[in-house]
C-alpha cells in the first residue's frame, strides 16, 4: 500500500511537471499519454530492481525503448525483436540465478521435463524445492514438520498439493516464481494465508473460500510472470 501511494504520488508530480515544462517547447514531440506510460514503466523498472524481478527490470525497459524508438534511432529493433529479446533473457536469468539460491536441508523435486511431458510425485520434508520447465507436473506434498517450499514453473502447467502438509511451528512459507505458465496451489483452507504475491503482466486469482479458523499461517510471496498463479481452498 505505501508503495503505491509513492508511486501514484511521483506519477501526479511528474504528469504537472510536464504540462508546465512542455509549453516552453523544450520536450521531444511526445504525447502525454506516452509521458504517463513511461512513468508507470519507471515504477516497474524500479520495483523490478528492488525485488530482483528480471522482467519487470528487463520488459519494462524493452517497452520505454519502443515508445522512444525514433529519439533512439532504433526503429529496426522495435518492436518485436528488443521484446522478444527481453523476454528470453528474462527467462535465461530468472532460471540462471533462481538455481543458485541455497535452501538450507531441501528436497529437490520436479526438474525439466519436454515438451507435452506429465509427471507426478509425492514428497516430504520440512523445506522443498519444486521446478517444472516446458511440461505439467503435480506435486504432493506430505509432511510432517512442513516449513517452506520453492516453487518455480517455466512454460508449463505445475499443481502443488498442501492438504497433507502438517505446519508443526504455527507458520510455513511458499515462495513462487512464475514464468510463461500456470501454477496451481491447493491449500487447506482452515490455514491462515498471507498473500504478498505480485504480478508482472500476469495475474493471481484466488478460487473457494479461505475461512482460516486454524492457527496455522501461510505466507505466499513471489510473482506471476506473463502467466497465472491460482490459489485453490480446499
Amino acid at each position: 500500500m505505501k508503495s503505491s501511494k509513492i508511486f501514484w504520488g511521483i506519477f501526479f508530480i511528474l504528469a504537472a511537471v510536464y504540462v508546465i515544462v512542455s509549453q516552453f517547447g523544450i520536450l521531444p514531440d511526445v504525447g502525454v499519454f506516452s509521458v504517463l506510460l513511461t512513468v508507470f514503466l519507471l515504477w516497474v523498472f524500479v520495483e523490478g530492481i528492488r525485488h530482483v524481478n528480471f522482467f519487470e527490470i528487463l520488459v519494462s525497459a524493452a517497452c520505454i525503448c519502443i515508445i522512444y524508438d525514433e529519439p533512439l534511432g532504433i526503429t529496426k529493433l522495435t518492436p518485436w525483436p528488443v521484446l522478444g529479446a527481453a523476454v528470453l533473457a528474462s527467462i535465461g536469468l530468472s532460471m540462471i540465478f533462481q538455481g543458485k539460491k541455497k535452501y538450507k536441508k531441501s528436497v529437490y523435486i520436479g526438474g525439466t521435463s519436454g515438451a507435452g511431458v506429465s509427471s507426478s510425485e509425492q514428497c516430504s520434508g520440512q523445506n522443498i524445492r519444486c521446478e517444472n520447465n516446458f511440461g505439467s507436473a503435480i506435486r504432493y506434498i506430505s509432511s510432517d514438520d512442513f516449513r517452506n517450499a520453492q516453487v518455480e514453473n517455466n512454460f508449463g502447467s505445475l499443481s502443488v498439493y498442501f492438504d497433507n502438509a502438517i505446519v508443526q511451528e504455527g507458520s510455513a512459507v511458499i515462495n513462487i516464481e512464475n514464468n510463461f505458465g500456470e501454477t496451481n496451489l491447493y491449500i487447506p483452507k482452515e490455514w491462515k494465508v498471507q498473500n504478498n504475491l505480485e504480478r508482472s503482466f500476469g495475474s493471481i486469482n484466488e478460487h473457494g473460500t479461505n475461512i482460516g479458523t486454524s492457527n496455522t499461517v501461510l505466507f505466499i510471496n513471489g510473482s506471476a510472470n506473463f502467466g497465472v498463479i491460482n490459489l485453490h481452498y480446499i
